[in-house]
C-alpha cells in the first residue's frame, strides 16, 4: 500500500496528470475560440511553466525539505484540478452556446377538444363525428385536418366566424369536438366561465413552422439588426406562444453602440408573414404565425431589415435572476391608480413595490415586469419595466460577479433563449469584447401611441368577440415616433452616435468593461 501511495505521489505521475489535463484545457479553450490569441497563447505557457516549475521544485534527493516537496506537489495537483474543472466549465459554455444559436423550428401545438363528460376517450372514437373550428386559423386548421384524417379517415370540420360560436358549438353539442390551437385554449375561459374545466384534450398534433434564415453580417466589423421577441409562456423556448415583448436592437461594434426600440404589444399594425391573412391587428397577434412573421411585420412597420433574432421566454428567463443572485432595479414613481406616492401592488402574487432602489428576486421581477394594471399609463409602464430589467440583467452580466455564477446561468437559459446567429458570431463578439475591453453606449427609445382607441375590425389572427364584445382596445401607432425611431437605427448603422433625448423614451447610458459597470437612467 505504501508503495502505492508513493507511485501515486510521485512527481512524475502529477507532471503527467498536469500536462495532460493542460493539453485538455488548451484544446477545448482553442476550439471554443473565445479568448484572443494575445491572451491565450500567454496563458498557454504560463501554465505549462508552472507545471514544470513544481515539477523542478519537489525534486529533493536528500529529503531535506520535506514540506517544500509536499508543497510543490500540492500545488501541482491543485493546478490539474483548476485546469480539469476549466475545461468541463468550457465544455458546457460551447454546448450552450451551440444549444441557443442556429435558430429552431417553432412547434404549434393543435389540440383536439370534447367535453369532459362525453364518451369520447381517443381520437379512434371521433370516426364519424362532426368537428368545429375558428376559420381565423385556417392554415393551421387545415394540417391539422390532415393529420386527424390519416389518423380517422375522412372528417368533416364547420368553420365558425368567432371563438364565441365555437364554444357554444361545443358546449351545446352540435360539434363533438372542436379543434384549437394550444395557446388559445385559457382565453376560451373568457368566453366561457371556467371552459378549460369542462373539457378534454384527446389528441395533441404538432405543427412545426420552417427555421428563420438568418440575414447574415460580420458581426464585428459592420452593423446588424437584431429583433427581440419576449414570449409569455413556460416550457421550451420552441413552443408557440404570443410575443408581448417585442423590441429592436441596432448595435455597431466600431462605434461600441446599442440602440434598443421598444415597440408595444397592442400596437394596431398591418399583419404581415402569414399565409391568408390581411389587414390589420394588435402586434403581439403576429406572433401566431410564427417569430417570422413578427419580424415581417416589425419590418413593415419601421421600414428596417432585420439581420437576426433573439428569442426568450420571460417566465423561464426570470430564473436568470435567481442564478446571478438577485437584480437590482431602480423603480421610477409612476403615476399609480388611486395613489400619489408611486407605490403599487402587483396582480400577480401581489407583491408592494416602491419606488426606488429595489432588488429583486425571480418571483418579484416577473411580477413587476408583468404589471400593467396598477399604471395610469398601463401597457407603457409595462414595456418601460421590462426594459429597465432587461438592462439591468444585462449589467450584472457584464460585472465581474458573472463567473462564480456562470454555470448557473448557463443553465438558467439554457431552455429560455433562443438566436439565429451563428455559434461562430456569438464567439467572435466575445472575443472582440475580451480582446478590445471597450466600453458600449446602450441607448433605449420606445414607440408611443394612442392606448385609449377601440376597434372593431381585427385581421383573422385575432378575434374581436372573444375578447370583447364591444371590440377591443390597441394602441394607434404615433407616426412621428416611428420616423423617430426609424431615423435612431440608420444613424447607428451610419456609425454616427445617437443620444436619445425625446421625453417620450427612456435614456441610458451604460458603460461595461471587465472591471465595473455604469448605468445612467433617466425616465421622463
Amino acid at each position: 500500500m505504501k508503495k502505492l501511495i508513493k507511485v501515486l505521489l510521485s512527481r512524475r505521475l502529477l507532471l503527467i496528470i498536469t500536462l495532460i489535463a493542460a493539453i485538455v484545457f488548451t484544446a477545448v479553450a482553442f476550439e471554443l475560440s473565445i479568448l484572443p490569441l494575445k491572451y491565450f497563447i500567454p496563458l498557454i505557457v504560463i501554465i505549462f511553466l508552472l507545471a514544470f516549475l513544481f515539477y523542478r521544485l519537489a525534486r529533493d534527493k536528500n529529503d531535506r525539505h520535506p514540506i517544500k516537496v509536499a508543497l510543490m506537489k500540492l500545488l501541482n495537483v491543485l493546478l490539474a484540478i483548476v485546469l480539469i474543472i476549466a475545461s468541463l466549465s468550457l465544455m458546457k459554455g460551447s454546448n450552450f452556446i451551440s444549444s441557443i444559436t442556429g435558430g429552431n423550428e417553432e412547434i404549434i401545438e393543435m389540440n383536439v377538444v370534447v367535453l369532459k363528460d362525453s364518451a369520447y376517450n381517443s381520437i379512434d372514437d371521433l370516426k364519424g363525428q362532426p368537428f368545429g373550428a375558428h376559420q381565423g386559423d385556417a392554415v393551421n386548421i387545415n394540417k391539422t385536418e390532415t393529420m386527424i384524417e390519416d389518423d380517422i379517415g375522412e372528417i368533416v370540420v364547420t368553420n365558425y366566424s368567432t371563438n364565441n360560436e365555437l364554444v357554444a358549438a361545443l358546449l351545446d353539442h352540435e360539434m363533438s369536438a372542436i379543434i384549437v390551437k394550444a395557446v388559445d385554449l385559457e382565453s376560451f375561459d373568457s368566453i366561457e366561465d371556467k371552459f378549460n374545466e369542462k373539457i378534454r384534450i384527446i389528441q395533441k398534433y404538432e405543427i412545426k413552422l420552417p427555421k428563420v434564415a438568418a440575414n447574415s453580417a460580420k458581426v464585428t466589423q459592420e452593423p446588424f439588426v437584431v429583433f427581440i421577441s419576449g414570449r409569455d409562456k413556460e416550457g421550451p423556448i420552441n413552443t408557440f406562444s404570443l410575443s408581448d415583448v417585442n423590441m429592436i436592437a441596432a448595435i455597431h461594434p466600431q462605434t461600441k453602440q446599442v440602440l434598443l426600440v421598444s415597440i408595444p404589444r397592442d400596437y394596431y399594425v398591418d399583419i404581415k408573414g402569414i399565409e391568408g391573412v390581411e389587414g390589420q391587428d394588435k402586434l403581439t397577434h403576429s406572433a401566431k404565425g410564427g417569430i417570422d412573421a413578427t419580424i415581417q411585420t416589425v419590418e413593415n412597420l419601421v421600414g428596417v431589415d432585420m439581420n437576426y433574432y433573439a428569442k426568450f421566454n420571460f417566465t423561464s428567463f426570470m430564473n436568470v435572476i435567481d442564478a446571478l443572485g438577485g437584480i437590482e432595479v431602480t423603480v421610477p414613481k409612476y403615476n399609480v391608480i388611486g395613489r400619489d406616492d408611486g407605490v403599487f401592488t402587483t396582480r400577480l402574487d401581489k407583491y408592494t413595490i416602491k419606488p426606488g432602489k429595489q432588488t429583486f428576486d425571480a418571483k418579484h421581477a416577473l411580477s413587476f415586469v408583468r404589471e400593467r394594471y396598477a399604471f395610469v399609463d398601463g401597457d407603457e409602464v409595462r414595456g418601460k419595466n421590462q426594459m429597465l430589467m432587461l438592462k439591468a440583467i444585462i449589467k450584472k452580466c457584464c460585472s465581474p460577479s458573472i463567473i462564480t455564477n456562470m454555470d448557473s446561468v448557463f443553465e438558467s437559459l439554457s431552455d429560455s433563449f433562443e438566436t439565429n446567429l451563428s455559434a461562430d458570431d456569438i464567439k467572435s463578439l466575445i472575443n472582440m469584447q475580451i480582446n478590445d475591453m471597450a466600453s458600449w453606449d446602450v441607448q433605449s427609445y420606445r414607440l408611443t401611441g394612442d392606448a385609449s382607441q377601440r376597434v372593431f375590425e381585427l385581421a383573422t389572427v385575432g378575434d374581436v368577440t372573444s375578447v370583447n364584445a364591444n371590440g377591443v382596445y390597441v394602441t394607434q401607432p404615433d407616426e412621428q415616433s416611428v420616423a423617430q425611431a426609424r431615423e435612431y437605427i440608420q444613424q447607428v448603422m451610419n456609425g454616427e452616435i445617437v443620444k436619445v433625448t425625446e421625453k417620450s423614451s427612456d435614456s441610458d447610458s451604460t458603460q461595461n468593461n471587465t472591471t465595473s459597470t455604469e448605468e445612467n437612467t433617466t425616465i421622463e
